[in-house]
């Protein structure tokens, strides 16, 4: 069955007449986190992190163990975000005029034809957007429980906050991103899955070479620090100019869920 795997809650302080929080549901095939931001003191407020057991996936049982297991679900907000956190998604140029249809072959050529989903495209600098599909089932779900959600999707909030060149990892439970930018320009942005050790580093140091990028002569940043993966960011540093590991900053529940989890596994969260 489904079950919470962390709740940490700060002040919340969001009425009907003075919205002044953000919500961020984060969803992969297997979990939501959801995720307050105070916008006026740009502070994260509370999280919530829910899972879905191997042997019975699907959306309904977890979204129906949400209803009677999340404190935030029942709470009122400014804006509500629903993030697609999954590899079925690309980066292309901007058509003159939008045409869903041109969007939705692009993807389909990509990664195959899907009838039950919809598509959406995020604007993004240098005339280019992204463009990703949602499951219809699941867009169903969530906008049965929160009506005035909007779409986006994980990788749209990470290549506009991110304006430095550098290799972004970004760890999950269950995938890695790995986003290469140089000269100010993505030249690599995608999914893959998170498997061991070894084949983590291949993974990373191969997307270097098929990029053309010198790992000598730019530098690595990880986001997210799975306790079990803590040998995979070990030897990757060596191999790239500088490397660090982002951290959550000690502000609103930064300080309580940095005590409560020595690593930082839950940065991926908190770039918002």
């Amino acid at each position: 069955m489904a079950q919470k795997k962390l709740s940490v809650y700060g002040n919340l302080v969001s009425t009907a007449n003075n919205k002044v929080e953000n919500l961020y549901l984060v969803v992969d095939e297997q979990s939501i986190v959801f995720v307050v931001k105070n916008i006026l003191v740009n502070e994260f407020v509370a999280i919530e992190h829910f899972v879905n057991t191997p042997e019975l996936p699907g959306w309904n049982q977890l979204i129906g163990f949400l209803q009677n297991n999340s404190t935030l679900i029942h709470s009122v907000f400014n804006k509500i975000y629903f993030v697609m956190n999954a590899p079925r998604m690309l980066l292309t140029v901007e058509h003159a005029h939008e045409d869903a249809l041109q969007y939705a072959n692009e993807l389909q050529l990509i990664f195959g034809a899907k009838n039950d989903e919809e598509i959406y495209t995020t604007p993004l600098n240098a005339n280019h957007c992204l463009v990703y599909g949602v499951p219809d089932d699941l867009s169903s779900l969530l906008t049965r429980t929160f009506p005035t959600g909007k779409w986006q999707h994980y990788a749209s909030f990470l290549l506009q906050n991110n304006s430095n060149d550098e290799i972004q990892v970004v760890l999950f439970d269950n995938q890695l991103i790995i986003h290469i930018k140089q000269q100010g320009k993505t030249k690599l942005f995608n999914y893959f899955p998170l498997g061991g050790k070894d084949q983590n580093i291949y993974t990373v140091l191969n997307a270097c070479i098929q990029a053309g990028v010198d790992t000598n002569s730019i530098d690595l940043k990880v986001i997210g620090h799975p306790t079990d993966h803590s040998n995979l960011i070990a030897t990757l540093m060596p191999y790239f100019r500088t490397g660090t590991i982002s951290t959550i900053a000690d502000m609103g529940i930064g300080a309580a869920l940095n005590k409560e989890i020595s690593d930082p596994i839950y940065a991926p969260y908190f770039i918002f």
